[in-house]
Formats: structure tokens, C-alpha cells, sequence
């Protein structure tokens, strides 16, 4: 009952006792009255809720399926890097080694306690490795693509655009590499373009009063989603704000305001994995013609150890940190443009409509305000062509995910071709080991948002409330109360859905405020004209209003404050 927590399980709990024969069956009546809502802009997983919903007469009174949809994303975020690894890799034990650090990314773990409170469908980071694995499928698979198009759209829409440019980097290839025919791709585009669209209409995105396409806030350089970019330290940033510390041996990075939903730390681990690899490449292009490489190969190791502590100790924070990004920087420029990841494919181009439409999401993840750390280089307009998609997809920062798990895959398997057999498993397991310990202080404070938090009692506690909720059959808020800041709506949401009443407090994701604009119009006329509906109970928000309430000559039943709120019955 905390932030975007608590507007899932809200979400939820309205959704549970609508009707199963509904159109569309995303619709979310009660939750938002007259300013209409669904499922989907509560961001309550839908899909979760589909498959709960039938069963509700089973469920007890209090019922989430949150924590369960975590474990979920860890069997998949596993599942599907296993898959993922197996195209570059043949030992098992290496696919392994690879798998446990992809399925402990911070970029993960972060969105379960982000703001506190966390975010759990932005957790669902098995899509973008469930697209990675189709595209380095030699079939197109329609199908395959259709149900993750639609499992998407029902998770979290933010998605959307990630699995959209890595589907169409696969068209591409499978045009131009595989020899496929043009009609099986407009076929298959045919057959993806269908599921969508159905998925969206069904779930409840568009025909209501709001839609993904319903921009809430206007984006401009003084409105917050501007914010929310991305920045490239982002990558050795051990600490935001919620996160704790990822590590002990990196230094925390001053970012600007928003930054936050640009956290992408790779982990120690995987950063010391870079540095070996990068290193030992580097060393055996300058001198294969003079030292046998696998002899070398532990001396690099222990030197580029060696190198980089030495570097943590004597240098600053911003010249250790820039000097340590330049060379992440030079590693994954120069070696993916190299044969070494596509081992099964015949040429160093096949994926670079993939590394563009990425790195195009990763510039877009940086927002109009382009930087490094602290630092900004240059603002630059919003082009009225991507207005509706930045309107849609305003929190840019998380567009970097897709080139965040393409890097770690690099560095893994590169890891596996760099050095020898045996010695890529020990430098696997080794590095790995090193980012469980190093971020072991972060992890607890994951497990501590979900094992310590203590039980939520709603404040609304005036048995005045139970004898309202038996004669009404509406709560509602004028001024209209949309995710206020005091967090007054959850009160009233919880209250209302345990009483299976309807409420206009509320907070979607996507919201029409032209519409919700003239309904709070048509509620304030209500009031001027005693024309106020008998069946609800009226909370008003503001304490101006208020006084202004009082002072009108209609018979209304002015029960006064109860456990703080303003009440009004007709």
C-alpha cells in the first residue's frame, strides 16, 4: 500500500469482482467511474489477473499475486538466458555460470525496490531475452513472436517498443541473411499485427476514455518526465536512490535528477569480466606474433587485476570511473563488430540493423538532454515526429535495457572464446562469485522492501464509514484525487473496493484529463445546484472548497471530518 505497490493491488482488487463476460475484458468499471479504466493502466499485470479472475471464488478476501509474479521472473529471466547463452555456447557448465549472472542483474533487482516500493511488472526483463532468443532463431516462428507480442501487451506496455525493434531486426535478417521470401514475412507481419491488435482492444487499451496513446502529462523541458534519462556512467553507478550499494570496490556517481530510472549497473562481476577480456584481447592483437597467447593469458589476467586496483587506489573518483567507462566503451565498440559473438553466422554485418535499432532505444533512453555523469552537452528539441511516441513512452531512461543485457551476453561469451576452456569456467565462476559477495549489501536490501515491511492498516476507521457503506453504493472525491501526493487516494480506493463500491480516486498510468477535466466540471455543478446523486458519499479534498461547501443553502448531510476527511451525503 505504498506508491505504484499499491495501485497494482488496487487495480487488482476492483478488477477481481467485475463480470467474466465483459467487453473488453480488461474493463475496470468501479475503479475511475465516469472517468472509465482498465486493468491494463494500473499496470496490475493483466495477464496475471486474466488467469486469476475465474478462479476468484477460490481466493481469499485478501489475495495478490505480486509475489508470486516475482518468482516468475526469475525462473524466466533464467529460463531464457539458458536459451539465449546456448546459441554461443556448447559447455553446460559455462551456460550456467552465464545464466546466474544475467538472472542477478541489478538492472532486475533494482525494479523491485525502485522509489522504495518498487515496480513489479517493469520486472518482467524475460520479454526483452524471450525476443533476443527468437532473434538468434534461424525460423521466423510467428507464432513464437505473436505470443510474446501478446503476452507483452498484457505484462507491461513499456515493453512494447524493446521486443518491437529487436522483431523487426529479425525481419531484416531473416530477409537479407536467411533467404527468406518476402510473402512469409508480410504473412507473419500479418499474423503479429492481428494478435497485437486484438490483445490491445481485449485487454482494455484502447475504446475506453483513456488509452496507451493518452499522453497525462505533456512532455517538455519543465515537465518531469524530461528527466528520466539515461547516462552512460549509469553502467558503474553502484548506488541510487533506494538501491544501496552494489559495490564496495566502485565509486558512486553523482547523477542528476531522474537519473534514477536510468540504473543500469552492470556488477562487479561482469565489469571485472570486461576488463579481463578487453585487456587480454587487446594484449594478444598487439603481440600474437611474438608470445604464444595461451601462455600469456594468466599473466594478463593477474596484470589486469593488478592494474585496475592499483587504478582504484591512487586515482580519483571521476578519473578512475571515466578511465574505467572508456575502456567498457572500447570493449564493446571493437569486439562487437567482430565475428566473436556470431559464431554461428557467415558474416560481421548480419546483425547490424539489431546494433542500430539497440543503440537508437539506448540514444532515446538519454533523452533530449544527451550527457555523461553530471554533465550535459547539448539540448536539443523534441521532433514533432516523435511526439506521440515520447508522449506514450515518457520514461526514457529504461530504453536502455535491450543494449544492457546485448553487453552482458557480449561479455559473457566473449569470456568463452578469449580464454581457454578451463580457464574461461574458473574466470566465470570466480567473477561471479566476487559480484554475489560485493553486492550482497544491495541484495538484503531487496530482501528486506519484502520481508520486513510491516502490515498496512487503512486510517479509516470511524464506524461512521461502515454505516455510510451499507446505504451507498459510490465514494467520491471533489477535487478529484489522482495519485495525490498524500497518497488520500489508496485510502479511499481500498476502503471502497473492500466495500465493492465505486471510486473516482484513483491513479492510472495513462489518463484522459480532458475528460476527467469535465467530469470534475459536471461534480462541481452538481454541488452548486443540489443536483448531488443520494446513492454516493462526497469527500472533499480541498479545505477552500470546503468552506465554500458549507456555505451553500441545500440540504445536504454535513457529517463534518471524519478521520480527517470532509464529508458530504445528500
Amino acid at each position: 500500500m505504498i506508491g505504484d505497490s499499491a495501485t497494482h493491488y488496487l487495480g487488482w482488487e476492483f478488477f477481481r469482482h467485475t463480470s467474466l463476460l465483459q467487453w473488453p475484458l480488461g474493463l475496470d468499471p468501479k475503479l475511475g467511474l465516469d472517468i472509465s479504466s482498465s486493468i491494463a493502466f494500473t499496470d496490475s499485470i493483466p495477464i496475471a489477473a486474466f488467469i486469476f479472475k475465474p478462479f476468484n471464488f477460490l481466493l481469499p478476501e485478501t489475495f495478490q499475486y505480486l509475489g508470486l509474479w516475482i518468482l516468475v521472473c526469475f525462473i524466466l529471466q533464467a529460463h531464457f538466458a539458458a536459451r539465449l547463452l546456448s546459441h554461443f555456447l556448447t559447455d553446460q557448465v559455462q551456460i550456467a555460470l552465464g545464466t546466474v549472472f544475467i538472472a542477478l542483474s541489478p538492472v532486475l533487482m533494482y525494479r523491485l525496490v525502485h522509489d522504495g516500493y518498487g515496480h513489479i511488472a517493469l520486472a518482467s526483463h524475460f520479454l526483452i531475452l524471450g525476443a533476443l532468443n527468437l532473434y538468434f532463431t534461424k525460423k521466423l516462428k510467428s507464432l513464437s513472436w505473436a505470443l510474446l507480442f501478446a503476452s507483452t501487451i498484457l505484462i507491461q506496455a513499456y515493453f512494447i517498443p524493446m521486443i518491437s525493434a529487436i522483431w523487426i531486426a529479425k525481419l531484416f535478417q531473416y530477409l537479407r541473411h536467411e533467404g527468406g521470401s518476402r510473402s512469409i514475412v508480410v504473412k507473419h507481419f500479418a499474423v503479429v499485427a492481428i494478435a497485437s491488435i486484438a490483445t490491445l482492444i481485449s485487454g482494455g487499451y484502447v475504446a475506453l476514455g483513456s488509452n496507451l496513446f493518452t499522453g497525462s502529462t505533456e512532455v517538455t523541458d519543465s515537465s518531469f518526465p524530461y528527466w528520466f534519462r539515461w547516462q552512460p556512467l549509469s553502467l558503474i553507478d553502484i548506488q541510487t536512490s533506494f538501491s544501496g550499494t552494489w559495490s564496495h570496490f566502485l565509486y558512486d556517481q553523482q547523477e542528476l535528477r531522474g537519473d534514477v530510472e536510468g540504473f543500469s549497473f552492470l556488477g562487479g562481476g561482469v565489469i571485472l569480466l570486461t576488463s579481463l577480456v578487453a585487456l587480454v584481447w587487446v594484449y594478444s592483437r598487439i603481440n600474437a606474433k611474438f608470445l604464444n597467447f595461451h601462455v600469456s593469458q594468466i599473466a594478463v589476467a593477474i596484470g589486469s587485476v593488478l592494474v585496475i586496483s592499483t587504478g582504484w587506489i591512487v586515482m580519483s573518483t571521476q578519473v578512475f570511473s571515466m578511465a574505467l567507462f572508456v575502456l567498457l566503451a572500447v570493449f564493446i565498440v571493437g569486439f562487437s563488430s567482430k565475428k566473436l559473438i556470431a559464431k554461428n553466422c557467415d558474416s560481421g554485418n548480419r546483425h547490424r540493423i539489431l546494433y542500430l535499432l539497440v543503440a537508437a532505444l539506448a540514444g532515446y533512453s538519454m533523452t533530449f538532454r544527451p550527457g555523461i555523469g553530471r554533465r550535459t552537452f547539448f539540448v536539443y528539441p523534441l521532433p514533432p515526429l516523435f511526439k506521440q511516441f515520447t508522449q506514450t513512452f515518457h520514461t526514457h531512461g529504461r530504453y536502455v535495457w535491450p543494449a544492457y543485457y546485448l553487453l552482458v551476453l557480449v561479455v559473457i561469451v566473449a569470456t568463452c572464446r578469449v580464454f581457454n576452456k578451463k580457464l574461461a569456467t574458473i574466470v566465470l565462476a570466480g567473477c561471479l562469485l566476487f559480484q554475489v559477495v560485493d553486492s550482497a549489501s544491495a541484495v538484503a536490501t531487496v530482501r528486506h522492501r519484502f520481508t520486513n515491511a510491516p502490515q498496512w492498516v487503512s486510517p479509516m476507521q470511524d464506524p461512521r464509514w461502515e454505516e455510510l457503506a451499507r446505504t451507498h453504493k459510490n465514494i467520491i472525491a471533489l477535487p478529484l484525487l489522482i495519485n495525490d501526493v498524500e497518497g488520500r487516494w489508496m485510502l479511499i480506493a481500498d476502503f471502497a473496493s473492500r466495500h465493492k463500491m465505486g471510486t473516482n480516486a484513483v491513479y492510472f498510468s495513462r489518463i484522459n484529463m480532458e475528460e476527467a477535466s469535465q467530469y470534475a466540471g459536471r461534480l462541481h455543478q452538481g454541488f452548486l445546484n443540489g443536483t448531488l446523486d443520494a446513492s454516493n458519499i462526497y469527500i472533499v479534498t480541498d479545505d477552500t472548497y470546503w468552506e465554500g461547501v458549507v456555505g451553500l443553502k441545500f440540504p445536504y448531510a454535513f457529517t463534518g471530518d471524519i478521520d480527517g476527511f470532509h464529508v458530504v451525503v445528500p
